[in-house]
């Protein structure tokens, strides 16, 4: 059976006594079922948690990843249904859908900014009980949609005979209601209380770790490897298995990382399928010149576009939130700059909370990796004014999350 990444119990435990202490903080005559929609929710994020379903074969990186076959997918497949009906049969007996409620296209839709503020457009305030409702029935519209369209790719012939395509569509399906779960128990928590995404949503912190450590680690490897490609580029014919082999030892240091595992399932597959191909290549006795050089580049363009990683939606709250906390420091360093061991201080925090932004914007990067030659800590103080500006501008220039 494919291996489950289990949640950490302890922290799933906490999760839900806090959710259960939020509950409590409702009206009487809602406590009990917002309870059991918290509960039910949550433990529905921590039964869908992510699955590994591509192993990789320890040294043997020349095509070394084999994948979980459909008869050890059916069961996951039809307990994935399973448990998604379930926590939808739940949900809706708690809060049965209004009847003036249309369905919502898809989780993506159930969520769209525009939707509540419409609702409050067409009459008088909903109470509490019937925007949890109205919240409860377009995340089940979504949720009922999107196990119609897995039907649907499942009765695909090109989709099952393609182990790839069915283990994408599976994950992402199994990520998608995560997501929605989880917007859903913190939407129902906003009503009552002010709380963050990672003290009320199972995993939450667990993935955006992940997703992180995705950004981070693929943002080194494309830099490493556009310098490998440009060499390999202007290489003599006689010395391009040399330079090629230079670049696989970044790509090997990439594949020991926890990051490879992270990877969506689509992207996962052309690295794997790419770093294959380029193995062969070196162990081909006559390579091809012109063969190499393409693979290398298509390589280096896919690492390039790994930077679309950032529009995830737990990274753009992420991102948002340093960069204001980056802002902040910017402007205290700024305020503080006739006593600079203050400013100096406050800049380094500003830097510090841009470094949790690394991947996020190529000028910034490349700021951040001459800070771990030279850090702000060691800047003289007729510098200060001038760095405190600097890096105002490069914050400034990073596309808004």
């Amino acid at each position: 059976m494919p291996a489950i990444a289990p949640l950490d119990d302890n922290v799933a435990s906490t999760v839900e006594r806090r959710l259960i202490g939020v509950a409590q903080s409702f009206d009487a005559a809602l406590r009990d079922r917002i309870t059991l929609l918290l509960t039910a929710a949550a433990q529905a994020i921590v039964q869908l948690a992510d699955l590994d379903l591509v192993q990789f074969e320890a040294g043997q990186e020349q095509g070394g990843h084999t994948l979980a076959l459909w008869e050890d997918l059916a069961p996951v497949m039809s307990g994935t249904v399973k448990q998604v009906n379930e926590v939808i049969a739940g949900a809706t007996a708690q809060f049965p859908p209004p009847a003036e409620d249309e369905s919502l296209d898809d989780l993506d839709a159930a969520f769209a900014p525009s939707a509540s503020a419409q609702a409050k457009e067409e009459g008088a305030p909903k109470s509490t009980a019937e925007e949890i409702a109205s919240l409860v029935a377009a995340v089940c519209s979504g949720m009922r949609r999107d196990v119609t369209r897995l039907g649907d790719r499942l009765r695909n012939p090109t989709v099952m005979g393609d182990p790839w395509m069915l283990i994408q569509d599976l994950l992402e399906f199994r990520g998608r209601v995560r997501l929605g779960l989880g917007e859903l128990i913190y939407q129902v928590c906003s009503f009552i209380a002010v709380v963050d995404r990672e003290d009320v949503v199972p995993g939450y912190v667990g993935e955006l770790e992940n997703s992180l450590l995705v950004r981070n680690a693929t943002t080194n490897l494309a830099f490493l490897f556009r310098g490998h490609a440009k060499r390999i580029g202007a290489a003599a014919d006689d010395r391009i298995v040399a330079a090629l082999q230079d670049a696989l030892k970044d790509v090997h240091a990439f594949s020991r990382t926890r990051a490879l595992h992270q990877l969506r399932t689509s992207d996962k597959r052309i690295f794997l399928e790419t770093r294959a191909t380029l193995y062969a290549l070196v162990k081909a006795a006559a390579p091809p010149a012109l063969e190499i050089r393409q693979s290398v580049e298509n390589l280096a363009r896919f690492l390039d576009s790994m930077s679309v990683v950032s529009r995830r939606e737990n990274l753009r709250l992420h991102d948002r939130a340093k960069l204001a906390r980056a802002g902040r420091h910017l402007e205290a360093a700024q305020v503080n700059l006739g006593t600079p061991e203050i400013a100096r201080r406050e800049l380094a925090d500003a830097v510090k909370a841009a470094f949790a932004l690394y991947g996020r914007d190529a000028q910034l990067d490349a700021y951040l990796r001459a800070q771990r030659h030279f850090p702000v800590d060691w800047l003289s103080e007729s510098d200060l004014a001038l760095e405190i500006a600097r890096v105002a501008a490069l914050l400034g220039g990073v596309a808004p999350p």
